[in-house]
């Protein structure tokens, strides 16, 4: 039995859903050169599922009010996103953009959001997702290495490294998570979303937060 058989669907469908609309807002937004509301957006200021990286680590304030002229430059990087055909590129642009307090994490959830068809998210839930299903849900060997990520010094070369090969890691991982994710949604009748990453994003996104959801239950206790 793997880790993503106890997943209720009906609530992964509902995750899914919920980023595709923020992914159409954004697209409206970027059309029409709404720099400020694009930015509050993608950085998860003015609804959190436009970035979840962001608004659980605090960041979305921190990256507007660190960088000069930052809602435009959070509009420009994104830009550069939604052009890509290629997204080993994403991490290489997040560097280059060289914007205090948004990293790999933030920046790949931007760039999925404005390109999900082609763009996918390295973040706390997928990597842990990944590591989880990695170490054949042993979740506190996937715990253990997910503190590499999380603790580094996200201004480090060292992190830049670690969190791009993590990145190119999770093309074929979530690609293979959807594809599990699409096969027991359809069991349970319910229709799996069509855009892979956006798909696969909603299952990591349901998997952590109903796992550690459970764990601060069992602390509580």
């Amino acid at each position: 039995m793997s880790i993503i058989d106890s997943l209720e669907w009906p609530g992964v469908r509902h995750h899914y859903d919920n980023r595709v609309r923020v992914h159409k807002e954004l697209i409206d937004l970027h059309k029409m050169r709404r720099v400020v509301d694009f930015a509050d957006l993608a950085l998860g200021i003015s609804d959190e599922a436009g970035n979840y990286s962001a608004v659980e680590h605090g960041l979305g304030p921190k990256v507007l009010s660190t960088n000069l002229n930052a809602s435009q430059q959070v509009f420009k990087l994104a830009s550069s996103f939604q052009s890509l055909k290629n997204a080993r590129a994403v991490p290489e642009l997040i560097r280059k953009a060289n914007m205090k307090n948004l990293q790999i994490g933030v920046g790949s959830e931007i760039s999925c959001l404005i390109n999900p068809r082609v763009c996918w998210v390295a973040n706390t839930r997928t990597i842990w997702t990944h590591l989880a299903i990695k170490h054949a849900d042993n979740i506190a060997k996937a715990e253990e290495e997910l503190k590499l990520y999380r603790e580094a010094d996200p201004s480090s070369e060292m992190a830049y490294q670690m969190w791009s090969a993590i990145h190119s890691e999770l093309d074929v991982a979530l690609t293979r998570i959807a594809e599990l994710g699409a096969q027991r949604a359809r069991a349970a009748g319910v229709a799996p979303g069509d855009v892979i990453y956006l798909w696969a994003d909603a299952i990591a996104a349901y998997l952590y937060d109903v796992h550690h959801r459970n764990n601060r239950r069992r602390l509580i206790r």
